[in-house]
């Protein structure tokens, strides 16, 4: 665990920090997704659709997303993958605010939904706050067997 943890945080700090500069600028985002490889490279993911759409459905680049992780992860290299979504924190999950960035990150051993709740603080230039994450443990769905 101890080998994925550093790429694992690298990796969340990564997208988190995209998904909030995406969310000042704009206020929202189209889900996205990023690796990490072996040797600390890391990669950006987007979702292009079948169709070449401007304007494409969030979930169905969610979904291309997955699909595109999935095969991402199955390389030697690769040392953890995330998937990242503009979404409303589950209520059960008690999140100080109802908006929040969620990363479903996963390296081998390891797969975890994390939620980061956010609020837009009002200026002249929005900025966004992130409050503490908090971590839903999930079962892996592009690591599904470990690689030894």
């Amino acid at each position: 665990m101890e080998q994925t943890q550093d790429p694992v945080n690298r990796l969340f700090a990564f997208v988190t920090e995209f998904a909030q500069a995406m969310l000042a600028k704009s206020g929202e985002f189209y889900p996205f997704g990023g690796s990490i490889s072996e040797s600390g490279k890391i990669a950006g993911a987007s979702g292009a659709t079948e169709d070449g759409s401007e304007h494409p459905s969030a979930q169905e680049v969610y979904r291309l997303l997955t699909a595109g992780l999935a095969s991402t992860a199955s390389g030697n290299d690769v040392a953890a993958v995330a998937l990242v979504a503009n979404v409303t924190i589950p209520a059960e999950l008690e999140a100080v605010s109802d908006n929040g960035i969620r990363v479903h990150v996963e390296a081998p051993g390891f797969a975890r939904m994390v939620y980061v709740p956010y609020e837009v603080l009002p200026g002249e230039e929005p900025s966004i706050r992130l409050h503490d994450p908090i971590a839903v443990e999930v079962a892996p769905e592009f690591f599904v067997s470990t690689r030894s």
